[in-house]
Order: C-alpha cells, then sequence, then structure tokens
C-alpha cells in the first residue's frame, strides 16, 4: 500500500503531544504517509500555537512540526473526553504522547489500559528523562537537558563560557529516535512471533548523553573532560572554521594520505613537515597560524574553488538565508513551498529521508485547534447517540 502515498501509508497515529519532541515525531511519520491525529486541549491546544511568528494561533513554529496532521480537541479532565479518547485510540496502530510521568495512567489511557482494548498498539512515551531512574519525574526542557546532558559543555568558542546548541537539539534528536522507536515497533509487531509489548520510552535527557558520543568512552580511557571547541575538531587536525581574505570557510584534510595534496595547494612546504595526524595534533599550534596565514591572502571564493578541485570537503558558513537560497537545499526539496490557508506563500521544512518513488509533500497545512474535531469523532463514534452523549459530557470542551 506504500507506492507514492508514502511508506507509512495506512499506519494511523494518534499524538497527544505539545511543544516540539513529540510534534516533530508525528510530523515525520506523518511525512512518510501515516495519517496523524493530534488531541489538543480545548480552547488553549499546543502551546507552540502562540510562541513566534505567525497568524493568530498558529505560529510557524507550530506549522513547522504540525504540517500533514488534523486536530482534534478533547477534554480529558472529563469522563466522556477520555472514553473518546480510548475509542480513537483503539483502532489506532502508534499512540505518541509526551505527558510529564505517570499523567496518563491517572487519566485512564495509560499503555496497559489501552493495550486490553488495542494489543497491537505501539505507544511511545516521551519525557524528560524517561520513565525510569530518580529523575523520572521531574520535568525537562530543551534548554536545562542541553545543560544537564553535557552537549551545553563542548559547545561554545574555544576556551570560553559554554552555550547552547543554537537549534533545540533535545528536542529534536528526541524526536527523530521516538520516530526509530515506532518505527522498530511497528516491525516488531509485523514479523510476529512472542506476546507483543508496544510500550518504549524515550528521554530528552538520553537523546543528549547520547549525542556525546565518543567522549563517554574516551572519558572512561583516560579521565579527559573535554571543553568548548569552537569549530575545531577534538581529534583531527586541521579540521575546523578559516578567515578568509572577505569572510571564512570550513575545511579539514580527512585522512593523512591526502596531506601531501593539501601542502601542494597551499603552496607551503613547511607542512610537510608534519605528515601524520598525530604530528599535527602535536604541533597544531605551528601547523594551524601557517594555514590560518595563508587563507587569509586569497576570497572565500578563491579557496573554495581550489579545494573543491582538490576534492577536499569544503564550504562556506551560511546563515537561514543562505541555506535557504542554497542550490542543493532545492534539488533535495529541503524546504517546500507552502501555500497556508491562515498566513499565505511560506516556506515548511522538507523530509529529509529521500524515498525512491515517493515524494513527501505538504499533503495538509497545520491545522487551527480543533478542526478535524467533529470529522474524526463521527467516524470514531459510530453512531448519533454515542456523539451527542460525549458532546453532551463535555468531551469536546464548552462553547
Amino acid at each position: 500500500m506504500a507506492g507514492n502515498q508514502g511508506p507509512l501509508a495506512g499506519v494511523s497515529v494518534v499524538e497527544m503531544t505539545a511543544h516540539r519532541a513529540g510534534p516533530f515525531c508525528g510530523a515525520l511519520l506523518a511525512d512518510m504517509g501515516a495519517e496523524v491525529v493530534k488531541i489538543e486541549r480545548p480552547g488553549a491546544g499546543d502551546p507552540a500555537r502562540s510562541q513566534g511568528v505567525g497568524p493568530e494561533g498558529k505560529s510557524g513554529y507550530f506549522m513547522a512540526n504540525n504540517r500533514n496532521k488534523k486536530s482534534v480537541t478533547l477534554d480529558l479532565k472529563s469522563e466522556a473526553g477520555v472514553e473518546a479518547a480510548r475509542s480513537l485510540l483503539s483502532t489506532a496502530d502508534v499512540f505518541v504522547e509526551n505527558f510529564g510521568y505517570g499523567v496518563t495512567d491517572k487519566l485512564g489511557i495509560g499503555y496497559d489500559d489501552l493495550r486490553e482494548r488495542n494489543p497491537g498498539l505501539v505507544y511511545a512515551s516521551i519525557k524528560g528523562y524517561g520513565e525510569s531512574g530518580p529523575y523520572k519525574e521531574k520535568p525537562g526542557l530543551d534548554l536545562i537537558l542541553q545543560a544537564e546532558g553535557g552537549i551545553m559543555s563542548v559547545t561554545g568558542p574555544e576556551g570560553g563560557e559554554p552555550v547552547k546548541v543554537g537549534q533545540a537539539i533535545g528536542d529534536l534528536t528526541t524526536g527523530m529516535f521516538a520516530t526509530m522507536g515506532v518505527l522498530a515497533r511497528l516491525y516488531e509487531r509485523e514479523r510476529g512471533g512472542e506476546e507483543f509489548t508496544g510500550k518504549f520510552d524515550v528521554g530528552l535527557f538520553d537523546s543528549i548523553v547520547t549525542l556525546l558520543n565518543e567522549y563517554l568512552t574516551e572519558y572512561s580511557m583516560d579521565g579527559s573532560v573535554p571543553g568548548p571547541q569552537g569549530t575545531s575538531h577534538q581529534t583531527l587536525v586541521p579540521y575546523q572554521r578559516f578567515e578568509t581574505s572577505d569572510g571564512a570557510l570550513v575545511t579539514g584534510v580527512p585522512s593523512d594520505d591526502r596531506w601531501g595534496d593539501f601542502v601542494e595547494l597551499l603552496g607551503r612546504e613547511e607542512l610537510a613537515e608534519f605528515p601524520t595526524n598525530d604530528d599535527r595534533q602535536e604541533h597544531a599550534e605551528e601547523v594551524l597560524g601557517i594555514i590560518e596565514a595563508e587563507f587569509e591572502t586569497e576570497s572565500t571564493e578563491f579557496w573554495l574553488d581550489a579545494l573543491t578541485e582538490y576534492g577536499f570537503p569544503c564550504g562556506p558558513i551560511n546563515d537561514v538565508a543562505g541555506v535557504v537560497k542554497h542550490e542543493q537545499t532545492a534539488a533535495r526539496d529541503l524546504t517546500i513551498p507552502h501555500e497556508d490557508p491562515d498566513w499565505g506563500e511560506c516556506l515548511l521544512p522538507g523530509h529529509p529521508i529521500d524515498f525512491a518513488g515517493y515524494e513527501p509533500k505538504i499533503r495538509d497545512p497545520a491545522p487551527q485547534l480543533g478542526e478535524h474535531t467533529e470529522e474524526v469523532f463521527e467516524d470514531v463514534a459510530g453512531d448519533q447517540t454515542t456523539l451527542e452523549e460525549w458532546t453532551a459530557g463535555g468531551a469536546f470542551g464548552s462553547d
């Protein structure tokens, strides 16, 4: 059923999340063809709706992470709202939630409750610190977790104070890991065999600590604790930002067997005295000083052309406007022109995976709050009486 409808065509997802990590997971699933219904609180909705540039109730921040979804409102403080949610989830393939620890169990939509009606449900729980450990009940936001999870300690100007990564790396990475978990559980369910347990959880803390990667291993080996690195690399010399006569660029020499070519390109024969990366690390100040002095003699364009001709990885330092205008961005559909009914012409992020035979697209704009409540729950209720009972019971909020 995939074909040009997407690899997840026919997969139904119910998302009960806010801000970025959970919505980003839902957006990635929707891009791949899943039908995603987003449950929001009546009268308020996802707080991201009102944060940043955009039309009333639908900021650009919200639009980027909630494309291709339907929005319904449910009051989960009412018995009717909980029952309507359970009915919706009874036929869903996937549930993604980012409530505080234990909240879904109190509401009656925890995994054990939902599994009784829907044993094949994939249940993705996103938390600040996950669902185990001494911090499991502590709330966590991206900035806090960037600091506590260590990524901030290695980010910033060399020798300077730590700074946060320029985007919400914890939220976005957690959204990606949650998507991976959903796909893995769906595959496991399809494979059959042992009794299926569809729940998994992922925390922002987990995601950020995972991004420390080899720093964790090296610390265990020699006790090294790196600080902010600027644009330099922890083990490779050269591999960083260099100023030119009119700007800056980034480049590096990925292996020792290319060092001779780099020396030839720069025309600085004294660099031949440092043929191995160990040599260059040991004499980093001298090596980098020579390279920096040479790069400052010509323009960014000159050096990018020369480096490209020699086959060295290199690039300019683009701002957001530069990325939007980049020809590779256009070629890979990394921004998608979109006519939003509430804003007009804008760009939305494209999908980063290029599927042969399928072109992810914006099927539907980010929805207004509760835009699809009637449409979705008319089908879920099955009969008019049930729908009227839910409505009378305050399931969808008060008018």
